[in-house]
């Protein structure tokens, strides 16, 4: 089956439906090619700076997450090897921290119910000339065949249309990370701040997204056994705090000790 659209974006992730409103608010339809079976949350959240609001903002939808998520107004971040802690200050709005699901969901509500196509992954790209005019042709794993003449990779790390362009491999930056949610039924009790912890190829943190709910995270050079830690919350929440975070505060142990399944995620920071 041959299909013609005008403008095929591909991946549904932050990039691709904000790239998708974005058009729709110019009268430009576009087609979402997504491979999973569903928006995915991994992640679990993200702290978005003033930049990122001004970009929501001017997709209308800022206003449905500034009512939910609170501004962090400063942050502290101690020097594990000397113990001393430096205040930072926020001015203006200040940066929220999100619920990764919350901003997908949000973009998605804004598009019309057959702009995205999930379980659709692309297999190859080539480019054909029709009445004297170039035009990308797209073919999905199921057999599906897309005309488009408007082609917009926003398929991440290891995208397909950027691996299309000729773009180079990503490199692999010798660290890995770990982030998760931790979930507090009956409250946190913290202020609405970031906390840090550096040290040597060493930064661990967390954030509140709402009086139950806190991101945490934790970057290091890759630990020996790193490879076999994907996809097992159980045994990357044991690793963090009996080998790679022992040393860290009780307070950020304690915060990992509430991780939320399955919001934990162990890869490698290219």
């Amino acid at each position: 089956m041959v299909e013609e659209e005008e403008v095929v974006i591909v991946g549904a992730g932050i990039a691709g439906l904000a790239t998708a409103v974005a058009l729709k608010r110019l009268g430009i339809r576009a087609l979402l090619l997504e491979r999973a079976e569903c928006l995915r949350a991994t992640g679990a959240a993200l702290t978005l700076f003033s930049n990122a609001w001004l970009a929501l903002d001017v997709l209308a939808v800022s206003h449905k997450l500034t009512s939910i998520y609170s501004p962090v107004k400063r942050g502290l971040v101690t020097n594990m090897q000397t113990g001393a802690t430096q205040e930072v200050s926020f001015t203006g709005a200040g940066p929220r921290s999100v619920h990764r699901k919350s901003l997908l969901e949000t973009l998605a509500n804004e598009l019309p119910i057959d702009t995205i196509r999930f379980s659709s992954k692309v297999a190859s790209i080539e480019t054909q000339t029709q009445e004297n005019s170039p035009i990308t042709i797209i073919h999905l794993s199921d057999g599906t065949v897309i005309k488009a003449k408007m082609l917009i990779g926003c398929d991440g790390v290891h995208s397909v249309v950027g691996n299309w362009l000729g773009l180079a491999a990503p490199v692999n930056s010798g660290r890995s990370a770990i982030r998760g949610m931790a979930v507090f039924p009956q409250g946190h009790g913290w202020n609405h701040e970031i906390r840090q912890f550096v040290d040597v190829g060493m930064r661990a943190g967390f954030v509140p997204l709402t009086d139950k709910d806190i991101y945490w995270f934790f970057v290091s050079q890759h630990p020996p056994n790193g490879e076999n830690l994907a996809g097992n919350p159980e045994l990357i929440q044991r690793e963090l705090l009996e080998n790679y975070g022992k040393h860290l505060p009780p307070l950020y142990l304690d915060v990992v000790r509430h991780y939320h399944t399955p919001h934990m995620q162990y890869f490698f920071i290219v």
